[in-house]
């Protein structure tokens, strides 16, 4: 890959996984036709998920027990090779077709991290998480998995909460990211429905927290004046 200036950069997938033995090995295929590293971290499964990956050809982190997405998306960014780091379910939601247009702006030099915008949310729980977070960052859909960021911003990032729905992005936010959204499709999961649980009450309040004490850390390598832009 390279951006505008013609250096080259290094693109890494990160794929938080629990038990998804059946659709892994698809998305991880999918994603080696776009980026250069494809990072499964298995989050304590106890089928196939990791065999699988490892066989599609991934990189593969197995944890010792369920530590949730929040952890095991944390591990794959700090693992990850990659000058910039996507972020996508092992569940075959997210298309990995998708990737170059998460990526360009970052190419571009117009964004730090991307976020793939859904066409509509099936939990008002998130619509409520993206309004709250939109006080701070200029996104409409804070509780997405399909996302691409600098990896020098990864690599800092300290994630908190109960999910990464809305705090994922302002800790981004708060290490100086510039933020910005590009549409995304989505499909069914190929293993019935998705699984959202009651965590989003929970992560509600840790994200008013987090937006109520707001405070930019501006990184060594950043302007002093940078401000998040659409």
């Amino acid at each position: 890959m390279k951006q505008e200036s013609g250096e080259a950069f290094k693109v890494s997938a990160v794929i938080p996984a629990f038990s998804e033995e059946k659709t892994i090995a698809k998305v991880v295929k999918g994603c080696l036709h776009y980026v250069d590293e494809v990072l499964v971290v298995d989050d304590g499964s106890t089928d196939d998920t990791s065999v699988n990956a490892a066989a599609a050809g991934a990189r593969v982190i197995k944890l010792p027990r369920n530590m949730g997405v929040l952890k095991a998306t944390e591990r794959g960014l700090h693992e990850a090779k990659g000058d910039i780091i996507v972020t996508l379910d092992a569940d075959g939601q997210h298309d990995p077709s998708e990737i170059p247009d998460l990526i360009q702006l970052i190419l571009e030099g117009k964004a730090d991290l991307v976020m793939g915008r859904r066409p509509s949310f099936p939990h008002l729980s998130e619509q409520i998480i993206a309004w709250l977070t939109s006080f701070r960052a200029p996104v409409s859909d804070a509780s997405t998995g399909f996302r691409a960021v600098k990896g020098s911003i990864a690599r800092k990032m300290r994630l908190h909460g109960v999910c990464l729905c809305g705090t994922f992005v302002l800790e981004a936010c708060r290490l100086g990211a510039r933020v910005m959204e590009v549409p995304v499709t989505i499909k069914e999961r190929e293993q019935g429905k998705r699984r959202i649980q009651t965590r989003h009450v929970k992560q509600f309040f840790i994200l008013l927290w987090d937006v109520l004490w707001f405070k930019e850390t501006v990184l060594d390598d950043q302007v002093s004046d940078r401000r998040f832009r659409k």
